[in-house]
């Protein structure tokens, strides 16, 4: 990874030495952000907006967003990265005291937020010019956005958390903090402005060469990102799977729709045929599809 500090020819050296030997690991702070955003794109070009929100509570009709921070990414016909924006952010007073826990998670205050307002203009001014939101979370990040500017309502977004498969890299955890120690970086703060220049970082990297990636190699995350969202998938749902499926049904890393009463995973349009077959196999009632889109996927 990349780091514009300067440092110390000797620290430099000593952090070489100790990240050739097999018994440590060395984590390099990401670089400061920097804006190196184009103004022009190459033909089959295009403008992502990634973004994160920090909110006082978890519920998108009765909580507000407290911090939003967004950053503008402009990539070439074959989703390589061009050039970038440096994250903005923005507060947003709730005009209620926050609960002591999110102010410990978040690290804002109600001083920090008295008076504050979103700036719809540049917020909406970004996302206007982007074909794509990607956030790390964006079944939750989306649904608070939506709910505070409803123009928003019809935009596609992706989500690096769930579309890029992680644990075929041999990458356990999809934390954001966790996935950039795994490639030897870290940062600091979980405010939405750090959070957004991270996941920045980490989607510009190759793909970890591990025994799943293969047919990966030479590509971003933010490739296979992008691969995902515009081929769309299709959210297979195990309606009449009796009580006793459960185990099984975990295994093949299905949830449980408490509202629904149903188990449910979203698979490539590819696997669709292939998860239809192992109910087959397992003697369970065929499942029901739903083709999704970049629109849906996250809103569905």
């Amino acid at each position: 990874m990349t780091n514009m500090f300067s440092r110390p020819a000797e620290v430099t050296a000593a952090a070489a030495l100790l990240r050739d030997h097999p018994d440590f690991r060395v984590l390099e702070r990401l670089p400061q952000p920097y804006d190196d955003l184009p103004d022009n794109l190459p033909e089959g070009g295009r403008r992502i907006a990634i973004l994160d929100v920090e909110t006082e509570g978890l519920d998108p009709d009765t909580h507000a967003i407290i911090e939003l921070a967004l950053m503008h990414v402009a990539v070439d016909a074959h989703g390589a990265i061009i050039g970038h924006s440096r994250p903005q952010s923005w507060l947003q007073d709730p005009c209620r005291p926050l609960a002591p826990e999110i102010e410990a998670l978040t690290g804002l205050s109600n001083g920090h937020l008295a008076g504050q307002v979103l700036d719809e203009r540049m917020i909406l001014g970004t996302l206007e010019r982007c074909s794509l939101a990607v956030a790390h979370n964006a079944r939750f990040d989306l649904d608070f956005v939506d709910r505070q500017f409803p123009t928003t309502a019809g935009m596609p977004w992706a989500c690096s958390c769930a579309e890029v498969p992680w644990a075929t890299f041999g990458l356990s955890s999809r934390k954001l903090e966790h996935l950039l120690a795994d490639h030897g970086a870290f940062f600091s703060g979980h405010r939405a402005e750090a959070d957004v220049w991270a996941l920045f970082q980490l989607l510009q990297l190759p793909v970890r060469e591990h025994k799943g990636s293969n047919g990966h190699e030479g590509r971003t995350y933010l490739q296979l990102l992008l691969q995902s969202s515009d081929a769309g998938a299709v959210r297979v749902r195990a309606e009449r799977a009796p009580y006793s499926a459960k185990d099984w049904l975990k295994q093949r890393s299905y949830h449980w729709d408490a509202d629904r009463k149903v188990w449910w995973k979203d698979v490539p349009m590819d696997d669709y045929f292939v998860e239809k077959a192992a109910f087959v196999t397992a003697s369970l009632p065929e499942p029901s599809g739903t083709m999704l889109d970049a629109v849906n996927r996250h809103r569905f």
